[in-house]
């Protein structure tokens, strides 16, 4: 079961309460770029195993919010409580990719798989993992094209597949 609440000056809290431990706890979270508060008192609380989607307009502070969870937003006041061992996926705004640079589809997706490797090919094994990958994401057969060959929905799935 999911519960949202709104209180004044437009705060948003959302609670999501669905057996097992939480795997993210974020109370009374705000942030500012330094200027006026872009996320307002927002309260997330989300369990083991709960697939979660951050649905609003443009300019309601999503991707603040992300940011914020990965550590690259520091909070103005809140707290944000995880597990080390937690893994989280992050799939960037269309716009932030350079759609020229050099790539394929295969090799974008290589480059999160590796820690640190001498040899600039792909090796069989990865390519299994992309190929699989694709094919799951409904992109089987796309591995060798160039990035900007992509619809708009394929370049999303692309980023899913290599987050």
């Amino acid at each position: 079961m999911t519960g949202w609440t709104r209180g004044v000056g437009a705060s948003v809290g959302i609670t999501c309460c669905v057996g097992g431990m939480n795997m993210l706890e974020i109370s009374h979270l705000s942030c500012s770029y330094g200027g006026p508060v872009v996320v307002d008192h927002v309260d997330l609380h989300i369990r083991s195993g709960e697939l979660v989607g951050i649905v609003g307009p443009s300019g309601s502070g999503k991707t603040t919010l992300l940011r914020a969870i990965l550590g690259t937003v520091e909070p103005m006041h809140g707290s944000i409580t995880k597990p080390d061992a937690l893994s989280i996926a992050y799939v960037p705004q269309v716009e932030t990719v350079d759609w020229n640079f050099p790539v394929t589809v295969s090799e974008v997706i290589v480059m999160t798989m590796r820690k640190r490797s001498w040899w600039p090919g792909i090796s069989k094994a990865e390519r299994a993992k992309v190929d699989e990958l694709l094919e799951r994401l409904g992109l089987g057969g796309l591995g060798q094209r160039h990035i900007r060959e992509l619809s708009g929905g394929q370049q999303q799935r692309m980023f899913l597949a290599r987050a």
